[in-house]
């Protein structure tokens, strides 16, 4: 059985990881994953320990993500209650059209 497909597969999704970790640690919105769907054979066995080090790194960025969203909500839930700022004054409103 090739490896190829699946050596393919395997380096789009550390491609993706890698983006979205930069997009992480950038505060950047998360790229739109360039993946899409694995091979149909089953997975080489002389590919397994670089997958399970992919799923590795996948839970460990989820775990990030998950750290960032809940520092966001504390932030949100902590404005609660306060009371809003007033709005900049925008001058005088002039109808051009008068």
């Amino acid at each position: 059985m090739t490896a190829g497909p699946w050596n393919a597969a395997l380096d789009r999704i550390e491609a993706d990881l890698a983006a979205a970790a930069d997009a992480l640690e950038n505060g950047e919105a998360m790229p739109e994953p360039a993946a899409g769907a694995l091979p149909t054979q089953p997975l080489p066995a002389d590919l397994g320990a670089r997958a399970a080090a992919l799923l590795d790194r996948t839970r460990m960025l989820e775990a990030r993500a998950t750290e960032e969203i809940d520092g966001i909500r504390d932030r949100l839930r902590a404005l609660v209650g306060r009371p809003q700022p007033a709005p900049a004054p925008t001058g005088r409103i002039v109808d051009v059209g008068a």
